[in-house]
Order: structure tokens, then C-alpha cells, then sequence
């Protein structure tokens, strides 16, 4: 497999290993009404996780306590952490 090959499969098992974490250890009703539409971070190597109202705030303190981490964004409550889409960038473009 190519370098570039390896980096997707890399990603996508982070992806996988996040979301199973957030769904085993993290994810509760209380959890996800108390912290809905704000940014969560896991770091995939240690399960340790931080919410923030912004993704790089999120990120920052994760990478404080190990900036070895392997990390997984998301976005609590939402389908994806950001999106762009051709109505997005329609207004954008407007």
C-alpha cells in the first residue's frame, strides 16, 4: 500500500476507535443534552476525552495532556463536526 493509502486506512481506524469510545464510555443522555452542538476530542490511545465550544480549544487541551495522542473530532449531537456543501458555499460565494 502507498503512503497515501496508509494515512486513509490510519484515519478511518481512528474514526472507528473514537466513535466506539464515545459510545462505550462516553455517550449518556445527560452527557450528550449538557454538552449538544459543543466539540468533543478523544484521544483514541488513552480513552481520555475534552468538550470545548470550540474544536481548537478542544484539541489544545488534549494535546497539553499527551501530544503523543491520536485524536478523533467530534461534534456532540451532530452527524459531523463541520460540513461544506454547495448550499454552504453558495452563501459563502453570495
Amino acid at each position: 500500500m502507498d503512503g497515501h493509502g496508509d494515512a486513509k486506512q490510519k484515519a478511518e481506524e481512528i474514526g472507528r476507535r473514537g466513535r466506539e469510545i464515545y459510545e462505550r464510555d462516553i455517550r449518556s443522555e445527560e452527557f450528550d443534552r449538557e454538552h449538544d452542538g459543543e466539540f468533543l476530542v478523544v484521544d483514541v490511545t488513552t480513552g481520555d476525552y475534552a468538550v470545548a465550544e470550540d474544536d481548537d480549544e478542544a484539541f489544545d487541551h488534549m494535546e497539553e495532556k499527551n501530544p503523543d495522542g491520536f485524536f478523533h473530532l467530534m461534534r456532540v449531537g451532530r452527524r459531523a463536526a463541520h460540513r461544506i456543501g454547495e448550499a454552504d458555499l453558495r452563501r459563502r460565494l453570495a
